[in-house]
């Protein structure tokens, strides 16, 4: 039984406060305990259902980047590498070229379409440069040839028209006379005006036995060469250089030709 004393122990200020501070440790360490259940809770239900997030908006002023394009069939891209290639726009022909560089037109074509001589815009040096790093220093002239070929093929310029803009008539013949006499029937005004359907042509410099320069009255040039091709044959290039457009190029060309002729018939052959 409880004595007077102990109930009295029981009854005082300080137990009474000590049992009160108990309780609310108690209910204090209850509301710190049930936050910490529900993020386990909540943390569970995230990884069990993730949260879906809003498509992100394009910034203003800016618009959305394309899908890539579906990539080429390897049968298409095979079809226009092996696309015909009109022979007529070259300056030389292709088995003159492969025999000269190693490689024909097509060759040339893809391989200049892989360095981006097209895309980049190069301009006609830099082609030339692109041209012999695969080919010898000696093979400067075939560069050319190879460049003006890109050129044309590409659209980077008209047939006939120089990297200047203008446009160049070529035209030769291959005559059955020694050097000495074709160049003389050029050089030496009395011989010519015999065949030479041109008194307005203005003959300016002679390299003898080489090449001739000449001019007329409306600026255009001429470049007339001689290379001898055996004992008694000689070749004559004449090159019309500052023509203004495409006709006036077919116009020197019939012109040429038609001297050609008068030439012929002066030499009786």
């Amino acid at each position: 039984m409880a004595t007077k004393k102990s109930r009295a122990v029981r009854k005082s200020p300080a137990v009474k406060k000590s049992a009160a501070r108990k309780k609310t440790a108690k209910k204090s360490v209850a509301k710190k305990s049930a936050p910490r259940k529900a993020v386990k809770k909540s943390a569970k239900t995230r990884a069990a259902k993730p949260l879906k997030r809003a498509p992100r908006k394009a910034p203003a002023g800016k618009t959305k980047v394309a899908k890539k394009a579906a990539p080429i069939p390897r049968a298409a891209r095979r079809a226009a590498a092996s696309a015909p290639v009109d022979m007529s726009i070259f300056p030389c022909g292709d088995e003159a070229l492969r025999a000269a560089t190693g490689k024909s037109w097509s060759e040339w074509l893809s391989l200049m379409d892989a360095a981006g001589a097209a895309k980049k815009a190069f301009d006609h040096q830099k082609i030339w440069e692109t041209v012999m790093q695969g080919l010898p220093e000696s093979a400067g002239w075939w560069g050319q040839m190879v460049a003006v070929g890109y050129e044309r093929a590409r659209g980077l310029r008209e047939k006939h028209e120089t990297c200047a803009g203008d446009f160049q008539a070529t035209l030769s013949k291959t005559l059955p006379v020694p050097l000495f006499a074709a160049f003389a029937a050029w050089a030496d005004k009395s011989l010519r005006n015999s065949w030479l359907d041109a008194p307005e042509l203005d003959f300016t410099k002679l390299n003898a036995g080489k090449n001739i320069r000449a001019r007329w009255p409306n600026g255009a040039l001429l470049d007339i060469r001689f290379n001898a091709t055996g004992p008694d044959k000689c070749q004559i290039v004449v090159d019309t250089m500052k023509l203004a457009d495409a006709e006036a190029v077919q116009q020197a060309k019939a012109f040429w030709q038609a001297q050609f002729e008068r030439l012929r018939e002066y030499f009786r052959i």
